[in-house]
Protein backbone atom coordinates (compact mmCIF):
# COMPACT_ATOMS: atom_id res chain seq x y z
CA UNK A 1 0.00 0.00 0.00
CA UNK A 2 1.82 3.12 -1.31
CA UNK A 3 2.69 5.87 1.46
CA UNK A 4 -0.10 8.44 3.06
CA UNK A 5 0.83 10.63 5.62
CA UNK A 6 -2.43 11.88 6.52
CA UNK A 7 -4.15 8.43 6.69
CA UNK A 8 -0.91 7.15 8.88
CA UNK A 9 -1.53 9.93 11.33
CA UNK A 10 -5.45 9.42 11.47
CA UNK A 11 -5.40 5.74 11.89
CA UNK A 12 -2.71 6.13 14.14
CA UNK A 13 -4.67 8.71 16.71
CA UNK A 14 -7.68 6.83 16.08
CA UNK A 15 -5.69 3.30 17.24
CA UNK A 16 -4.69 5.22 20.35
CA UNK A 17 -8.08 6.29 21.42
CA UNK A 18 -9.37 2.97 21.30
CA UNK A 19 -6.94 0.94 22.37
CA UNK A 20 -6.27 3.17 25.45
CA UNK A 21 -8.79 5.16 26.94
CA UNK A 22 -11.30 2.18 27.30
CA UNK A 23 -8.66 1.66 30.41
CA UNK A 24 -9.66 4.63 32.14
CA UNK A 25 -10.69 3.76 35.97
CA UNK A 26 -14.28 4.50 36.20
CA UNK A 27 -16.02 3.92 39.62
CA UNK A 28 -15.35 2.20 42.69
CA UNK A 29 -15.67 -1.83 41.19
CA UNK A 30 -12.73 -3.81 40.72
CA UNK A 31 -14.98 -6.81 39.21
CA UNK A 32 -14.08 -8.41 36.36
CA UNK A 33 -10.31 -7.45 36.55
CA UNK A 34 -7.49 -10.05 36.72
CA UNK A 35 -4.43 -8.24 38.18
CA UNK A 36 -2.49 -10.33 36.73
CA UNK A 37 -3.76 -9.80 33.26
CA UNK A 38 -3.34 -6.31 33.96
CA UNK A 39 0.93 -6.78 35.15
CA UNK A 40 1.23 -8.49 31.96
CA UNK A 41 -0.18 -5.97 30.35
CA UNK A 42 1.80 -3.09 31.74
CA UNK A 43 4.72 -4.76 30.83
CA UNK A 44 4.41 -5.70 27.02
CA UNK A 45 3.41 -1.96 26.86
CA UNK A 46 6.52 -1.07 27.93
CA UNK A 47 8.30 -3.51 25.67
CA UNK A 48 6.49 -2.05 22.91
CA UNK A 49 7.18 0.87 23.40
CA UNK A 50 11.01 0.78 23.62
CA UNK A 51 10.31 -0.71 20.37
CA UNK A 52 8.18 1.61 18.71
CA UNK A 53 10.66 4.72 19.92
CA UNK A 54 13.72 2.70 18.23
CA UNK A 55 11.79 1.79 15.48
CA UNK A 56 10.61 5.28 14.57
CA UNK A 57 6.95 4.66 14.39
CA UNK A 58 4.77 7.27 13.73
CA UNK A 59 3.94 9.41 17.18
CA UNK A 60 0.85 8.41 17.51
CA UNK A 61 1.58 4.98 17.76
CA UNK A 62 5.04 6.07 19.87
CA UNK A 63 2.71 7.19 22.74
CA UNK A 64 -0.04 5.09 22.50
CA UNK A 65 1.43 2.05 24.89
CA UNK A 66 2.48 4.60 27.13
CA UNK A 67 -0.67 5.52 27.76
CA UNK A 68 -1.77 2.32 28.04
CA UNK A 69 0.55 1.53 30.15
CA UNK A 70 -0.30 4.69 32.28
CA UNK A 71 -4.11 3.73 32.65
CA UNK A 72 -2.87 0.37 33.16
CA UNK A 73 -0.90 1.12 36.40
CA UNK A 74 -3.76 2.91 37.48
CA UNK A 75 -6.46 0.52 37.39
CA UNK A 76 -3.40 -2.40 39.03
CA UNK A 77 -3.23 0.64 41.94
CA UNK A 78 -7.11 0.69 41.84
CA UNK A 79 -7.51 -3.25 42.42
CA UNK A 80 -4.92 -2.92 46.01
CA UNK A 81 -6.88 -0.07 46.83
CA UNK A 82 -10.28 -1.09 46.54
CA UNK A 83 -9.79 -4.56 46.54
CA UNK A 84 -6.54 -5.17 48.83
CA UNK A 85 -8.03 -2.00 51.06
CA UNK A 86 -4.51 -1.10 51.03
CA UNK A 87 -3.93 2.36 52.77
CA UNK A 88 -3.00 5.43 50.47
CA UNK A 89 0.95 5.73 51.54
CA UNK A 90 1.38 2.10 50.20
CA UNK A 91 -0.53 2.11 47.20
CA UNK A 92 1.50 5.13 46.45
CA UNK A 93 4.66 3.40 47.19
CA UNK A 94 3.72 1.20 44.90
CA UNK A 95 2.71 3.06 42.37
CA UNK A 96 6.53 4.82 42.51
CA UNK A 97 7.68 1.68 42.37
CA UNK A 98 6.29 -0.04 39.01
CA UNK A 99 6.64 3.80 37.49
CA UNK A 100 10.56 3.49 38.57
CA UNK A 101 10.97 0.15 37.08
CA UNK A 102 8.93 0.63 34.19
CA UNK A 103 11.52 4.38 32.97
CA UNK A 104 14.35 1.96 33.76
CA UNK A 105 13.57 -0.98 31.66
CA UNK A 106 11.81 1.08 28.71
CA UNK A 107 15.08 2.75 28.53
CA UNK A 108 17.03 -0.04 28.36
CA UNK A 109 14.89 -2.10 26.11
CA UNK A 110 14.84 1.14 24.37
CA UNK A 111 18.97 1.13 23.64
CA UNK A 112 19.10 -2.43 22.97
CA UNK A 113 16.63 -1.94 20.07
CA UNK A 114 18.94 0.78 18.63
CA UNK A 115 22.01 -1.04 18.75
CA UNK A 116 20.80 -4.10 17.13
CA UNK A 117 18.75 -1.99 14.64
CA UNK A 118 22.64 -0.16 14.03
CA UNK A 119 24.37 -3.62 13.90
CA UNK A 120 21.82 -5.06 11.43
CA UNK A 121 21.23 -7.41 14.16
CA UNK A 122 17.86 -9.18 12.63
CA UNK A 123 17.27 -11.80 15.05
CA UNK A 124 17.23 -9.72 18.01
CA UNK A 125 14.91 -6.67 16.40
CA UNK A 126 13.11 -9.12 15.50
CA UNK A 127 13.03 -10.62 18.84
CA UNK A 128 12.22 -7.79 20.72
CA UNK A 129 9.59 -6.68 18.47
CA UNK A 130 7.84 -10.41 18.94
CA UNK A 131 8.38 -9.96 22.71
CA UNK A 132 5.80 -7.34 23.50
CA UNK A 133 2.85 -9.33 21.34
CA UNK A 134 4.06 -12.73 23.13
CA UNK A 135 3.99 -11.19 26.94
CA UNK A 136 0.35 -8.99 26.45
CA UNK A 137 -0.74 -12.37 24.89
CA UNK A 138 0.19 -14.53 28.21
CA UNK A 139 -2.06 -11.42 30.06
CA UNK A 140 -4.86 -12.75 29.12
CA UNK A 141 -4.88 -16.35 29.73
CA UNK A 142 -5.46 -15.50 33.29
CA UNK A 143 -8.72 -14.32 32.00
CA UNK A 144 -9.58 -17.43 30.10
CA UNK A 145 -8.86 -19.51 33.17
CA UNK A 146 -11.34 -17.57 34.69
CA UNK A 147 -13.80 -17.53 32.08
CA UNK A 148 -13.83 -21.45 31.57
CA UNK A 149 -13.85 -22.06 35.46
CA UNK A 150 -16.85 -19.65 35.97
CA UNK A 151 -18.22 -20.71 32.04
CA UNK A 152 -18.68 -16.58 31.65
CA UNK A 153 -16.86 -13.98 30.14
CA UNK A 154 -17.13 -11.36 32.37
CA UNK A 155 -15.59 -8.11 30.30
CA UNK A 156 -18.23 -5.74 28.52
CA UNK A 157 -18.91 -6.45 25.07
CA UNK A 158 -17.79 -2.05 25.15
CA UNK A 159 -14.27 -2.95 26.10
CA UNK A 160 -13.95 -5.99 23.89
CA UNK A 161 -15.24 -4.20 20.76
CA UNK A 162 -13.08 -0.69 21.66
CA UNK A 163 -10.02 -3.20 21.82
CA UNK A 164 -10.51 -4.54 18.97
CA UNK A 165 -10.72 -1.53 16.88
CA UNK A 166 -7.69 -0.08 18.55
CA UNK A 167 -5.76 -3.26 17.30
CA UNK A 168 -7.28 -2.56 13.64
CA UNK A 169 -7.12 1.09 13.34
CA UNK A 170 -3.22 0.59 14.30
CA UNK A 171 -2.64 -2.24 12.07
CA UNK A 172 -4.28 0.33 8.85
CA UNK A 173 -1.94 3.26 10.33
CA UNK A 174 1.33 0.71 9.81
CA UNK A 175 -0.21 -0.54 6.50
CA UNK A 176 0.01 3.34 5.27
CA UNK A 177 3.79 4.09 6.62
CA UNK A 178 6.52 4.09 3.61
CA UNK A 179 6.66 0.57 4.64
CA UNK A 180 4.85 -1.72 6.57
CA UNK A 181 6.28 -3.12 9.85
CA UNK A 182 5.30 -6.99 9.90
CA UNK A 183 7.01 -7.10 13.60
CA UNK A 184 4.94 -4.34 15.43
CA UNK A 185 1.46 -5.59 13.40
CA UNK A 186 1.80 -8.82 15.30
CA UNK A 187 1.32 -7.51 18.81
CA UNK A 188 -1.84 -5.93 17.43
CA UNK A 189 -3.03 -8.58 15.40
CA UNK A 190 -3.09 -11.15 18.86
CA UNK A 191 -4.97 -8.97 20.74
CA UNK A 192 -7.80 -8.57 18.01
CA UNK A 193 -7.65 -12.67 17.46
CA UNK A 194 -7.56 -13.32 21.49
CA UNK A 195 -10.36 -10.43 21.62
CA UNK A 196 -12.57 -11.93 18.99
CA UNK A 197 -11.73 -15.58 21.19
CA UNK A 198 -13.63 -13.86 24.15
CA UNK A 199 -16.08 -12.79 21.68
CA UNK A 200 -16.84 -16.63 21.10
CA UNK A 201 -16.68 -17.71 24.64
CA UNK A 202 -19.43 -15.38 25.58
CA UNK A 203 -21.35 -16.45 22.60
CA UNK A 204 -21.05 -19.80 23.63
CA UNK A 205 -21.74 -19.35 27.04
CA UNK A 206 -24.82 -17.42 26.39
CA UNK A 207 -25.77 -20.34 24.48
CA UNK A 208 -25.48 -22.60 27.17
CA UNK A 209 -27.39 -20.17 29.16
CA UNK A 210 -24.27 -20.04 32.24
CA UNK A 211 -23.27 -16.48 30.85
CA UNK A 212 -23.24 -14.00 34.08
CA UNK A 213 -24.91 -16.10 36.13
CA UNK A 214 -22.03 -16.02 38.62
CA UNK A 215 -21.62 -12.39 39.34
CA UNK A 216 -25.47 -11.40 38.04
CA UNK A 217 -26.80 -13.68 40.34
CA UNK A 218 -25.26 -11.87 43.23
CA UNK A 219 -23.23 -14.54 44.48
CA UNK A 220 -19.97 -13.80 46.50
CA UNK A 221 -17.61 -15.26 44.29
CA UNK A 222 -13.70 -16.09 44.66
CA UNK A 223 -10.66 -13.78 43.97
CA UNK A 224 -9.58 -15.52 41.15
CA UNK A 225 -13.02 -14.33 38.57
CA UNK A 226 -12.44 -10.43 40.40
CA UNK A 227 -8.29 -10.05 40.93
CA UNK A 228 -5.97 -13.17 40.33
CA UNK A 229 -4.24 -13.40 43.72
CA UNK A 230 -6.20 -11.41 45.83
CA UNK A 231 -7.61 -12.83 49.04
CA UNK A 232 -11.06 -11.52 49.57
CA UNK A 233 -14.11 -11.97 47.88
CA UNK A 234 -16.60 -9.73 46.26
CA UNK A 235 -20.68 -9.30 44.95
CA UNK A 236 -21.36 -6.94 42.34
CA UNK A 237 -20.57 -3.80 42.50
CA UNK A 238 -23.58 -1.18 43.01
CA UNK A 239 -21.54 1.60 41.79
CA UNK A 240 -21.13 3.06 39.00
CA UNK A 241 -19.37 0.03 35.59
CA UNK A 242 -15.40 -0.21 35.01
CA UNK A 243 -15.11 -0.75 31.21
CA UNK A 244 -14.22 -4.36 32.42
CA UNK A 245 -17.86 -5.54 33.81
CA UNK A 246 -20.15 -6.94 32.00
CA UNK A 247 -23.66 -5.46 32.31
CA UNK A 248 -25.56 -7.34 30.97
CA UNK A 249 -25.74 -9.56 34.19
CA UNK A 250 -27.87 -6.67 35.86
CA UNK A 251 -30.75 -7.38 33.66
CA UNK A 252 -30.06 -11.21 33.45
CA UNK A 253 -30.71 -11.18 37.45
CA UNK A 254 -33.83 -8.78 36.75
CA UNK A 255 -35.29 -11.03 34.18
CA UNK A 256 -34.94 -14.24 36.55
CA UNK A 257 -36.65 -12.34 39.57
CA UNK A 258 -39.81 -11.41 37.14
CA UNK A 259 -38.40 -7.68 36.76
CA UNK A 260 -38.86 -5.89 33.96
CA UNK A 261 -35.13 -4.42 33.07
CA UNK A 262 -34.53 -0.73 32.96
CA UNK A 263 -33.27 0.82 29.45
Amino acid sequence: MAYNKAANAAFAWLGLVFWSFQLAPQGTSTEGVSVVMLYFWFAGNMFYGAYAVADKLYFGLIIQPQIFAFFTLLNILQVYWYAYKWSLTKTCSAGAILCIAYAGLHIGFWKAEERAIANHNDGAVTFLGVLPAIVIAAGFFPEFYVCVKEQSVEMSNFFIMLDIMGGVFSTISLAFDHTFDYVASITYLIVVLLDIVLVIMKVYFYIRGTQGRVHGSGIAVSSTSSCAGSQYSSKTSETSPRPFANNDNVELQQLEEGKQPVQ
